[in-house]
């Protein structure tokens, strides 16, 4: 699989992860990163990164990862716990792989701010639906 292709080419297909500034920057079998630049519409009332922005980066970390084999997955759950606020800078979600059978997969995500500190925790589980289209 080459790599900066597909991230290119998933990232082209997720018109709401474009909208908001994120992008897929690492696709592997089984894991993939995401970064988004925290800019002045991704904050809160209070000035911090909303925790809707982060999720967001985060489930496309996710669908990226269990999306890698060219197999059809979508999310039949995900959960996400904040760790340390983020108030600006680059922000890079990395989804992995933990657990899998014929139908169903679980990934881990981690949201690192601009210092690579661990700042979120995500975790989802897919459902495989078959081998994409295209």
């Amino acid at each position: 699989m080459d790599e900066s292709n597909d991230a290119s080419w998933f990232t082209s297909r997720d018109l709401f992860a474009v909208h908001i500034g994120c992008r897929v920057t690492r696709m592997e079998e089984g894991y993939a990163e995401a970064e988004m630049e925290i800019g002045q519409h991704h904050k809160n009332g209070v000035g911090l990164a909303h925790g809707g922005a982060i999720y967001s980066l985060a489930d496309l970390a996710f669908a990226a990862a269990s999306n890698s084999r060219r197999e059809t997955a979508v999310a039949i759950n995900a959960t996400i716990s904040y760790m340390r606020p983020i108030t600006s800078g680059n922000v890079r979600a990395e989804a992995r792989e933990t657990a899998s059978n014929r139908k169903l997969a679980t990934y881990m995500v981690t949201v690192y701010d601009e210092q690579e500190t661990p700042c979120a925790v995500f975790q989802g589980t897919v459902f495989k639906k078959g081998p994409n289209a295209s």
